[in-house]
């Protein structure tokens, strides 16, 4: 699937460069550049298969393995198996604390 620049760049954003399912560092340049360090996906949080949308509320940077692992299975699944219950912050609510 393809995306504009300001919605890869929102959605990267979200996370400070991270994945949210494993918190694996991202590169912003590898953006579905499969088998290299940093590479990534736009991950739906709600998969679409299940009805999710392409709001950017329910977009979320994501590793490719991650985002392949994860199929139709919930986010709150996937985190559980990295021993995480949340998704990274942000810069902006990094800042705040």
């Amino acid at each position: 699937m393809s995306f504009k620049n300001e919605v890869l760049n929102s959605v990267f954003d979200k996370t400070a460069g991270r994945c949210h399912l494993c918190r694996k560092s991202l590169a912003f340049s590898k953006y579905g550049k499969h088998g290299t360090r940093g590479a990534w996906h736009i991950e739906h949080s709600h998969p679409k298969a299940l009805g999710g949308t392409d709001h950017l509320n329910n977009l979320f940077p994501a590793c490719i393995s991650c985002n392949l692992e994860k199929g139709t299975e919930s986010t709150r699944t996937i985190r559980r198996k990295h021993g995480l219950r949340r998704a990274p912050y942000s810069k902006t609510e990094m800042e705040q604390y």
